[in-house]
């Protein structure tokens, strides 16, 4: 599993059905094969379960489009469960909650990761075409 925008987003993108004033979503998951780029919508298959966690995962603030050259990359701030206990997390879903909960991109981490009592941050990485998580070239 690699990050990648959900081919269905990219479809969705050019029929107008997104816009930067949705409610994005990120859940996160211990279970790959719970995701792909052809996921087209959350669900909670494979979804992470602790205290400090919620079903459907945590909103994300301040979607921005960055252009880097010819590239235009979507990117979110941060975001962090404060205390969380979690276990394996591998990946995650960003998810439209207001566009009846439709699949933007999979959010792969680096390496498994837990927390215990303590926060959980997903990074997201600078918004350049080469160190974008969501580029379209």
């Amino acid at each position: 599993m690699h990050p990648a925008l959900c081919v269905s987003y990219k479809a969705e993108i050019l029929r107008g059905t997104h816009s930067d004033s949705d409610r994005y979503m990120l859940a996160l998951y211990t279970s790959p094969d719970a995701l792909s780029e052809f996921t087209k919508t959350y669900a909670p298959r494979g979804e992470v379960a602790g205290a400090g966690y919620r079903a459907g995962g945590k909103q994300l603030q301040n979607m921005r489009v960055v252009q880097d050259g010819s590239s235009v990359i979507l990117t979110f701030d941060d975001v962090t469960w404060a205390d969380a206990t979690i276990q394996n997390v591998c990946c995650g879903l960003i998810y439209n909650a207001t566009k009846q909960n439709k699949a933007v991109g999979l959010v792969v981490l680096a390496q498994r990761a837990s927390s215990t009592n303590g926060p959980f941050t997903v990074y997201f990485p600078e918004a350049t075409a080469a160190e974008g998580v969501f580029v379209f070239d």
